[in-house]
Order: C-alpha cells, then structure tokens, then sequence
C-alpha cells in the first residue's frame, strides 16, 4: 500500500468515526448504532473515494492527451465560462459514475475541447448525453449502432437498422421492463430518435428506434477509449 492510499484510507476512518460521533449517540444504546451505521458510513466512503479517483484519471488523461501541466489545465479552464463548464461537467460526471469506459470517454471529450475551441459547444453536449448514461444504456446503443436486428423477419416493413422495441426487449430480456426508460433517456439526449409504427405478422405494432448520427459520435467515444 502506497503512502498516499495509507493516508486516504486514515482519512476515511478519521470521517466515520467523527460521523458516527456527531449522531449524538451515547451509552451502550449508542454504541450499538453506531456500530450499525459504520458498514453503511464505510461504503459510502469508498464510493466517494472511487468519484475522486474517476476525477483524477480523467485529468491524467487530459494531461496525457494535451501535455498541459496542472497548473496550465487550471489556468485553461477558469479562462472562459465556456471551459469552465466543460470541465466542471466532465467532473461531475466522471464523480458519479462507475463506468470505467464513461470516465475514459470523458478524458477524451475534454482533451479535445482543450484542443480546439472550435469544438467547445459541442464537447458540452457529448457531457452532457455522456452524463445519463450507464452501462444498459451503453450496451443498447452499441447494439444499435453495430448490430444487425433483424427485424425484418418479424416486421416485414421495417426499413433500414431501425430497432422495434420488442425486438430490444428480445435482445436484452434481462432489461425487458426497462427498455422504455433506456430509450427514453436516449432518446431525450438525442442519441436515438423514434419511427413510425410497425407492424409484425401478427397485427401487432411496436415503436421503432434508429440511433442518430450524434448517438454514433457519443458511442465512438466510449468505444474508442475501451480496452
């Protein structure tokens, strides 16, 4: 264990035992509350602990792509709200997630801003579409986007890679039920957008869905810094 893991991990016990304290809990009574939050005070510490660290590996990776010194990232990104917010952005949503492909794809979109002012608004919008998603949505859009669905054979006019919601439901049956919120969101960030109706050979129609170009330009970043 290096000298800098010791110290955050004293830290974090030092903040749990000045947490528990401050419940106001005392006597035998107390100590066996206490007792029984410190498990869930603890995991709460890891997961901000893991927040920091994304934070950190998305400035190693600016760093790493743009070769700014801390010091110059800093100066960079307080010298407009524009930059500002794409890299407070870029951390926020590096903080809440545990997508290690999310936290790469964000390294990237902010090196890039760095690099080309040029692209400012629209690394702000791959942020904030990066921001909703978690691995379901990932692994639906990269089925749209690189697979075939072969919806043609129960919907015969379908046209296109246009994806039916029940042929998702099929090809994710463990996000059977949550295949409407996913598409939503995607969706609502503009990574997939909704067709007209079909209909199978059963009369029965279902919602199609078609990624968009934004939703491959999203995807190319996730997909681009895996592995």
């Amino acid at each position: 264990m290096s000298r800098g893991e010791e110290v955050q991990r004293v830290a974090v016990r030092t903040a749990i035992e000045i947490a528990t304290a401050g419940l106001g809990l005392a006597g035998p009574v107390g100590a066996l509350v206490a007792a029984s939050i410190k498990p869930a005070l603890e995991l709460v510490a890891v997961r901000e602990g893991r927040g920091m660290q994304n934070i950190a590996d998305v400035v190693t990776g600016v760093r790493e792509a743009t070769g700014l010194s801390p010091e110059e990232f800093g100066q960079w990104a307080g010298s407009s709200d524009g930059r500002l917010m794409l890299a407070t952005s870029a951390f926020q949503a590096a903080n809440n997630t545990m997508h290690e492909g999310k936290v790469k794809a964000l390294a990237a979109v902010l090196a890039e801003g760095i690099n080309d002012d040029a692209k400012l608004d629209l690394s702000l919008l791959i942020v904030a579409a990066l921001t909703d998603l978690e691995a379901a949505h990932i692994r639906v859009l990269d089925a749209m986007v690189n697979t075939n669905s072969d919806a043609h054979i129960a919907y015969p006019d379908v046209e296109g890679n246009r994806w039916p919601s029940s042929i998702l439901e099929g090809r994710f049956p463990g996000l059977r039920s949550g295949i409407a919120p996913i598409m939503a969101t995607l969706e609502r960030q503009g990574l997939a957008t909704r067709g007209a109706p079909v209909e199978n050979f059963r009369g029965n129609q279902a919602t199609t869905w078609l990624a968009t170009h934004f939703g491959w330009e999203c995807l190319r970043y996730l997909t681009s810094t895996s592995g």
